[in-house]
């Protein structure tokens, strides 16, 4: 038995211009950070017969790996030429739907732990390559490199990708007592609306393939944001980075009707209101989680949150990305 974790994301800046739409014509920069809620795969072996098992939120059992439904787990089986006698399990601290990266935590989690039945020693890079594969070119998924490369990596990461999609990975060495501090500024607040995404990422990549002005120069100002972003982080100025975040919300919320709602604008007026500098909604947007950046006084954003409702997702960043916990 193998058991892999990978860490979900937060989006840090420059989200959206890791979509291929957007990356292929003017290339893409952009700041993640891995938190320690996980996505679980385990991978066995059965003795008693060559059939596929396969559980998330459904059960399968097949024969062969093209009966298998679960896209992921498909494309998957075929890019490691698994063929037959495999069960595998999955579970996770969020759910899907939340604007934290689950597919793509997934996936990678799924990736390592196949390559390591295989006994096959894959880097990083391939693994976060192998996903996007999967994701953006064999699913023609509208997503982006982002959730995958995070994953992978963990830590507090930029990454750059030019326009043939070769991704650069930049780890910053931050002290630890800045990063402590910034975990300490920053709180994660559950919504409780969950959304399609990828509807949301469809429209805007869509619309920047068309060169729609709107959304492509709203992509080219969260891109300049993330590079300030990433200098805030370099002078360990967190009021900085926060009403950085705030300026990225901004310019994010008018990508799309459906990045927002009048229940989201209120959520997030309230929490500039009780203390916070800035914040967003985490993902495409839509619903989800809410993250504020909160320097001095987080008991007031705290407690104007509980009065609304919402729940606290306490979390710290994760250095390790993708792991195999256990191998029996």
């Amino acid at each position: 038995m193998i058991l892999v974790r990978a860490p979900f994301r937060v989006p840090i800046g420059g989200g959206g211009t890791d979509l291929p739409s957007y990356y292929s014509q003017f290339g893409g920069q952009f700041i993640s950070a891995a938190i320690n809620r996980y996505m679980y795969v385990t991978i066995n072996r059965p003795v008693v017969d060559r059939l596929i098992r396969v559980k998330y939120a459904q059960t399968e059992v097949v024969q062969s790996v093209d009966e298998v439904q679960n896209n992921l787990v498909r494309e998957a089986l075929r890019l490691t030429n698994i063929t037959d006698q495999i069960e595998i399990n999955s579970f996770a601290d969020l759910p899907a739907g939340v604007g934290m990266g689950s597919s793509g935590s997934y996936l990678v989690a799924l990736l390592k732990a196949l390559h390591t039945l295989k006994r096959e020693d894959i880097s990083t890079q391939m693994l976060a390559e192998e996903a996007c594969t999967i994701e953006i070119e064999k699913l023609s998924g509208y997503v982006g490199k982002q959730d995958q490369y995070i994953a992978a990596y963990g830590g507090i990461t930029k990454f750059k990708i030019n326009k043939q999609g070769k991704v650069t990975v930049n780890p910053f060495l931050l002290p630890q007592s800045f990063v402590k501090e910034l975990e300490g500024s920053l709180f994660i607040f559950y919504t409780g609306i969950t959304r399609e995404e990828k509807q949301i990422l469809k429209g805007q990549s869509i619309k920047t393939t068309k060169n729609d002005k709107q959304v492509t120069e709203n992509l080219h100002t969260i891109k300049e944001i993330g590079i300030e972003i990433e200098e805030a982080l370099q002078k360990e100025d967190i009021p900085l980075f926060g009403s950085l975040m705030h300026k990225h919300w901004m310019s994010k919320r008018t990508l799309s009707n459906a990045v927002t709602s009048s229940r989201i604008d209120y959520l997030y007026e309230l929490g500039i209101k009780n203390g916070a500098v800035g914040g967003k909604i985490m993902g495409a947007g839509g619903g989800g989680f809410l993250l504020f950046c909160c320097p001095e006084s987080p008991k007031r954003l705290r407690a104007a949150m509980k009065l609304e409702g919402l729940t606290e997702l306490f979390f710290n960043f994760d250095m390790e990305g993708a792991k195999i916990v256990a191998h029996i």
